[in-house]
């Protein structure tokens, strides 16, 4: 079996099928419930005529059907393509035109930008709503993701290869959005290399020596419970914050509620046990800082004892702000940087 993210996953949720792998808020996924529903939504894409190569636009907050979407357009042999919720309906047209997208996983709030663009997507086969409790304008076709998952058995498991495509699309900083290409074994290996690496385990060589060492890391205690406090639509958010620690038989936690909440983020911390967190530079240190020294100024500090690492990629993060977290707790902070479409240096403190 060759490296590639779904061949990972599949043979991490047989390793330890009752582990958490995806919490948001009260639900929380095992690695079995994971993988099955994801081939459930996998099934779905191919009864609408997706298959390999097919590209899938997830268009959601931070969520477990983020990361279950994902899962399943893996799992055809696809390719997930990270839509920013935050695009207009030209920006979003542009966006999935380029990308040639064959269907559209999207939160209901947004129901009515979907239906504002859906005749000007004519490759879009297929139109998968997560419903978030709002009401809006229903979309010519669409389905529910819930009653997909309901409607469907999961997908019989395939053959896949490590030179599939991965690709993340920039924010568009230096021009129009752009979708970076990387193959999808080598990115998986390196992904899991820095997984097990961050917990000083050597990584295995083989998808075959997978699952010795994700029974090593539980074992050992070091299984990572992974934070992003940064939207998955980016990639330091869904790389570092997600995959990473998936790839290391972990959890993802996810926040779904917009903005910055850093006292929401540290009771996450505090009652999950959070090991891992992702954050981009100050713009998020400061005010988790912020945070930190008001509960203890009030006398009801927050117990973060099982942060280990928190990792900062896109902004700058300012020694000054290292060091007051590190006042609160003794753990690793790592400084990434680089860009999507280049390489990457890292700085620890």
């Amino acid at each position: 079996m060759e490296f590639q993210f779904a061949n990972a996953w599949e043979v991490i949720a047989d390793t330890i099928p009752d582990r958490p792998a995806l919490i948001c808020g009260t639900r929380v996924r095992s690695w079995r419930e994971y993988d099955d529903r994801a081939a459930r939504i996998a099934a779905a894409l191919m009864q609408h005529g997706l298959g390999p190569d097919a590209k899938v636009g997830i268009y959601l907050h931070n969520a477990n059907e983020y990361l279950e979407a994902q899962y399943a357009t893996f799992k055809i042999r696809g390719c997930p393509i990270n839509v920013n919720y935050r695009y207009k309906a030209d920006e979003l047209v542009y966006l999935l035109d380029n990308a040639d997208a064959q269907a559209v996983v999207y939160q209901s709030c947004y129901a009515a930008r979907i239906w504002e663009i859906q005749a000007r997507l004519p490759k879009v086969k297929c139109f998968i709503e997560v419903a978030d409790g709002t009401e809006n304008i229903p979309v010519k076709g669409r389905v529910d993701y819930e009653s997909t998952i309901k409607n469907h058995a999961p997908m019989a498991r395939i053959e896949r290869h490590a030179d599939e495509v991965y690709m993340l699309y920039t924010g568009g900083t230096t021009g129009m959005p752009k979708g970076v290409m990387y193959p999808n074994g080598l990115t998986c290996m390196a992904f899991m290399a820095g997984g097990f690496s961050a917990r000083g385990i050597e990584p295995p060589p083989s998808l075959s020596d997978l699952p010795a060492k994700i029974r090593e890391i539980h074992a050992l205690g070091l299984a990572p419970i992974s934070l992003a406090a940064c939207p998955l639509m980016h990639g330091t958010g869904m790389w570092l914050g997600a995959m990473m620690p998936l790839l290391a038989g972990g959890t993802a936690v996810n926040i779904s509620s917009l903005g910055l909440d850093p006292d929401l983020i540290w009771e996450h911390v505090q009652r999950l046990g959070v090991t891992d967190m992702a954050i981009v530079g100050d713009a998020f240190a400061k005010p988790l800082l912020g945070a930190l020294d008001a509960a203890k100024a009030r006398g009801s500090p927050y117990k973060i004892d099982s942060l280990r690492r928190i990792i900062s990629s896109g902004v700058m993060f300012s020694t000054e702000v290292k060091r007051g977290l590190l006042a609160h707790h003794d753990m690793t902070l790592h400084d990434a940087m680089g860009s999507t479409e280049g390489g990457m240096a890292s700085s620890i403190a």
